[in-house]
C-alpha cells in the first residue's frame, strides 16, 4: 500500500492501475488509433460547427435561418463531449472504461446517423457525397457498438 502525503493517511492503488509511464496512449493499437482519431476528428467538427455555422449549414445541403444557426451549434455540443469521451478512452487504463466510451460512441453515432439521415431523406435533399458518410458513420456504428459489446 502506498502512502499518502498527508501523515498516517494510507493512499490505495488499485491492483489494475498501471504506473503513469506507460499511458495506453503511446502504443499504437487499433483502439487507441480509433480513440484519437475520432476525438480529433470530433473537435475539428465541434470548432467548425461553433465558428462558421452558416458555412457548415451549407456544406451539408440546409439553408442558413436563425434555428437552423442555433441547432448547428448545439450539435457541436455533442461533437465536444465525443471528443472528451474520446480522449478520457485514450488516457484510461482501466480496459472496461475504455470499452464503455467506445461503446458510447456507437450509441451517439447511431443517433447522429440515424438524425442526419431521417433529416436529409425527409426535409432537405442529400449533399452530395453523403452515401459515403452514410456509409462511413454505419461501419463506425456497428464497429463501436460490436466492440464495446463483446
Amino acid at each position: 500500500m502506498a502512502t499518502s502525503s498527508l501523515p498516517g493517511k494510507p493512499n490505495p492503488k488499485p491492483a489494475n492501475q498501471k504506473p503513469l509511464n506507460t499511458l495506453c496512449i503511446f502504443s499504437p493499437t487499433p483502439l487507441n488509433l480509433y480513440l484519437g482519431l475520432t476525438s480529433l476528428v470530433s473537435a475539428t467538427s465541434s470548432l467548425l460547427y461553433l465558428t462558421s455555422p452558416s458555412a457548415s449549414l451549407a456544406k451539408l445541403g440546409g439553408t442558413p435561418s436563425p434555428s437552423a444557426l442555433v441547432l448547428v451549434q448545439v450539435v457541436a455540443s455533442g461533437e465536444a463531449l465525443v471528443s472528451y469521451l474520446c480522449l478520457e478512452g485514450l488516457f484510461s487504463q482501466i480496459p472496461e472504461s475504455r470499452r464503455l466510451v467506445v461503446r458510447a460512441i456507437g450509441v451517439y453515432n447511431l443517433f447522429h446517423m440515424g438524425a442526419f439521415w431521417w433529416g436529409h431523406r425527409r426535409y432537405v435533399r442529400n449533399p452530395k457525397g453523403a452515401g459515403m458518410l452514410a456509409m462511413g458513420l454505419a461501419v463506425g456504428t456497428v464497429t463501436s457498438l460490436w466492440y464495446g459489446v463483446c
